[in-house]
Order: structure tokens, then C-alpha cells, then sequence
């Protein structure tokens, strides 16, 4: 039986950053979506999932370059398709997972790096290719083939693994990053996270500010360092906002960046700066809920040192790092502010092969 897992992320810094070219920190955590394969005598992929109380059987002669939305399994198998890579037998796999779905944790990324080391391994190709690579082919056949509006960063977290600071901008590329505390808080607050609409729009009308200060600025470069307050007043009223937040997220997470490389990395000063981050997710792009905000009151109110909403946001989940003994205090009262499930984890490692 060939076992493969891929795990969840979490944005701690840089939410909705990494489609605009800008960079993110994020990482690994220790839930997972779970493949589990042993071939068949057919040409089909017969499929179990389990959680979901579904099936579904693939032919191996099926047409790649059809697919409905969201159906990651042909899209994945094209992307291996066109790096020579084809399965010649049929499998039969159950998938299951224990990362909340819909939830802002990548569990569908984590679906598609799965599913593509699962056939790289079934095929004896696993080693052609870096983590790094794999986390781009997945963003591919999850973003770049359904015409979605995301970036970079859950595909290549859940691929590399750790805690990593990603340069969107360049693929393929990042930096591993070392935290000074071991684990996080997860609350799910029970509200689905946004549509994949809602996160075409911020897409779409962040890209809209931004081209909106190039027409009046020639020369403007949107990764350089600069505040956002120097050219604001070039951009229409109902986008200011928008592009504040953009520039805020930036220098937060360089600030971030600069925390955790130091020598002595200050736990609290990150906690600060994810506090900020959160604040502009809130007060600028509005993407928390009523829920959202119960859950990370209560979260600062136990102790929490950072706490954050986690994804696209409408909803999903929220980040804490815990001062030190106050763990149980925090999550028994994110449970009491009404979190569906609260669950503590580590950093993980990035999608592996657990073949028996």
C-alpha cells in the first residue's frame, strides 16, 4: 500500500499578499489529508472518500483537457501529463482527512500536493522533482487551469513544509524560518469561509488600485519598499482601503520577517505584529464576521499573545499563539465564545510518503 500525506497552513502573515506579487510567511501544520493506494487489475481509478461518504471512478483514457470546476483529480493528472508523467495501471484510493474542510486551512490545496505526490510516487517520479516544484504544479492545476483567482502560498506551504517565507513574485523560490514557539491555536468559528467569488473581487479590485496609481506615477513598483500613505490620494475613494491594506500587509510581514530572523526572535513582538495584521484584515479589507471577532476577543482576553483570522476570511477559522501555561485557559474560552472546534498544533512537515 503506498500512503501519502500532505498537510494543512496557516497564513501568519501576508493574507491576500501572495497574488499581488508580495511575500508571505506561512506554515505547516500537523493535520493532514491522507492517500492511501493499492493498484487494481482494471485501467480505472476507483476513488473513496471517505469522510464524504462518496465514490468516484476514473478511466485512465478519459479526456485531460476536460474537466468540471474544482475537480482537481483531472486537472492534477493533466499538469503530470504535461512533465511526462501518465499512470499505465489503475488504483484503487481512499482519501480522508482530518483538516476542517472550507475552513481557511488549504485543506483543498493540501488535497491537490497530495494527490500529485501520490500519482509521482505511484509512477516512480517522486524524486525528478523538489518540494518546491511540486508546490508550483499543484498552484497550477489548482489555480492557474480552473482560472481561479488565487496565489502561491497554501500549495507551496503544504508541498515544503515548515515554516517558510515565500517571494510570490519568483516562482519556485523561498526561505525556511525558524519560530520561537512551538505551536499554535486553531479555532473553527462554524461559519464557512468566502466564496472563491469573494476572493476574485479583493483579486480583482487590489490589481484595480494598484493600476490605478501607475497611471498617474510612471515608474511605480508595487514590490518596492514604500508606504502606501505616499500615494493613496491616487486612487478612487471606494479603493483606498483596499490599497492601504495592501501596503500594510507588506510592511508587516517584512517586519515580521526581520522579528523572526533576529537572533533573539521576540515571541511577544510577533504576537504584536500579528495582532496587526489581523487589525488591517478587520478594519481594511473587512473580511471577518461577527463570530470571527467573538473568537479573537476571547482569544486576547485568555492571553494569547497574536491572534489572526486565517485564509480568505467571511469566516473559517483563527490563529492564536498562547503565552506560555495559558494554553488550556485559551482554548476553553474560544470554546465558550461559541468556536465549533478548537484543536492545538504544530509545525509539520510538507507532503510525505508513508509507504508501507
Amino acid at each position: 500500500m503506498t500512503i501519502i500525506k500532505a498537510p494543512a497552513r496557516v497564513c501568519l502573515f501576508g493574507d491576500h499578499q501572495d497574488y499581488l506579487g508580495l511575500p508571505v510567511i506561512a506554515c505547516a501544520v500537523d493535520r493532514y489529508i491522507t492517500f492511501k493506494a493499492e493498484p487494481n487489475e482494471t485501467q480505472a481509478l476507483n476513488f473513496e472518500f471517505t469522510d464524504l461518504k462518496k465514490t468516484r471512478t476514473l478511466s485512465l483514457k478519459e479526456d485531460l483537457d476536460s474537466f468540471e470546476p474544482q475537480d482537481y483529480i483531472k486537472s492534477g493528472l493533466k499538469m503530470l501529463d504535461k512533465v511526462g508523467v501518465q499512470l499505465s495501471k489503475g488504483f484503487d484510493i481512499e482519501i480522508s482527512g482530518d483538516i476542517p474542510i472550507n475552513a481557511g486551512l488549504s485543506s483543498s490545496s493540501a488535497f491537490v500536493v497530495g494527490w500529485l505526490t501520490l500519482v509521482l510516487k505511484l509512477t516512480d517520479h517522486l524524486d525528478r522533482f523538489s518540494s518546491a516544484e511540486i508546490g508550483h504544479m499543484a498552484y497550477l492545476a489548482e489555480v492557474e487551469e480552473h482560472g481561479q483567482a488565487g496565489g502561491k502560498m497554501d500549495q507551496y506551504t503544504s508541498a515544503i513544509g515548515g515554516t517558510i517565507y515565500i517571494n510570490t513574485r519568483v516562482d519556485k523560490t523561498f526561505e525556511s524560518l525558524k519560530l520561537p514557539f512551538e505551536s499554535l491555536i486553531i479555532a473553527s468559528s462554524g461559519v464557512p469561509k468566502t466564496t472563491l467569488e469573494g476572493l476574485r473581487s479583493l483579486n480583482e479590485r487590489s490589481h484595480q488600485a494598484i493600476a490605478q496609481v501607475k497611471s498617474h506615477v510612471p515608474g511605480f513598483d508595487q514590490y518596492a519598499h514604500h508606504s502606501a500613505a505616499n500615494y493613496v490620494d491616487h486612487v478612487e475613494e471606494d479603493l483606498k482601503e483596499i490599497f492601504t491594506a495592501a501596503y500594510g500587509n507588506y510592511e508587516n510581514t517584512r517586519a515580521a520577517f526581520d522579528c523572526i530572523q533576529g537572533q533573539d526572535a521576540d515571541t511577544t513582538a510577533i504576537g504584536n505584529l500579528m495582532n496587526e495584521h489581523h487589525s488591517i484584515l478587520k478594519d481594511l479589507l473587512k473580511i471577518t464576521t461577527p463570530e470571527i471577532d467573538r473568537l479573537i476577543t476571547a482569544a486576547n482576553k485568555a492571553g494569547a499573545l497574536g491572534a489572526k483570522i486565517v485564509g480568505s476570511g467571511g469566516g473559517g477559522c483563527i490563529a492564536c499563539i498562547a503565552s506560555e501555561g495559558k494554553e488550556e485557559e485559551i482554548m476553553n474560552a474560544l470554546r465558550d465564545a461559541g468556536a465549533v472546534e478548537v484543536f492545538e498544533t504544530r509545525v509539520s512537515k510538507g507532503a510525505k510518503d508513508l509507504t508501507l
